[in-house]
């Protein structure tokens, strides 16, 4: 975990002060989200920009991230937030209170971790009736995602523009990212589906168009 800690750390340097940009995808998963939650979970928060999000929503938000320097951002721009907990550390090393919260979302997080025991960790920390939220990477290298890559590439580069008014990322972050990207390694669609059929079962599979997907579960029993 240290490479990504370091990895993280040298975005961060170089990003902080770039506009910021929202998950494309926060609306929906916005809406999976208990309308009466009281605590959430959020590993992997990043700049917090999702935490800011739900916290407007939630009575009370805890975001873990493993970045020094993404946190550093996170809590400065999180002024003002009450509800709003940040903590620094390895999602699988923090001693976290079990059955404590009515949801638990991981946002981009999930491919640096082992994914059974992180998902089992994540499971116990829901309070019955609690749902899980998994947001992730798809992996783009077969030839239907190749060839759908011709249309997703340019939607993806509109999108930049309209969050930060620029096409591409600046050389040196781009470097950043690429030099991240050389330890990544993602699901496909039936790699996704397998892992929701071996530890979350009966949770729901969506894909999405810019190479993610979102895995929704619900706990067993009621809150």
């Amino acid at each position: 975990m240290q490479q990504v800690r370091d990895d993280f750390d040298r975005i961060a340097s170089l990003t902080a002060q770039e506009t910021e940009a929202r998950e494309i995808y926060s609306d929906y998963l916005l809406r999976h989200v208990p309308v009466d939650c009281n605590h959430l979970l959020e590993i992997g928060c990043g700049f917090g920009i999702f935490a800011r999000l739900v916290a407007k929503r939630a009575q009370h938000v805890t975001a873990i991230d493993l970045s020094p320097q993404m946190l550093e951002v996170a809590r400065k721009r999180a002024a003002g937030y009450s509800n709003l907990e940040f903590l620094l550390g390895d999602f699988l090393q923090l001693q976290l209170p079990v059955e404590s919260y009515d949801c638990v979302v991981t946002l981009a997080t999930l491919h640096h971790l082992p994914a059974g025991e992180a998902l089992r960790k994540m499971k116990t920390m829901l309070r019955p009736g609690g749902v899980l939220i998994v947001h992730d990477l798809l992996d783009s290298t077969g030839i239907f995602d190749l060839a759908l890559g011709l249309v997703r590439i340019p939607v993806n580069m509109a999108v930049r523009f309209w969050q930060k008014g620029r096409l591409r990322a600046r050389p040196e972050v781009r470097r950043a990212w690429a030099e991240h990207g050389k330890h990544e390694s993602y699901l496909r669609v039936k790699d996704v589906e397998a892992m929701r059929d071996e530890h979350l079962p009966g949770g729901h599979v969506q894909t999405h168009f810019l190479w993610r997907y979102t895995i929704v579960w619900h706990k067993p029993g009621k809150r």
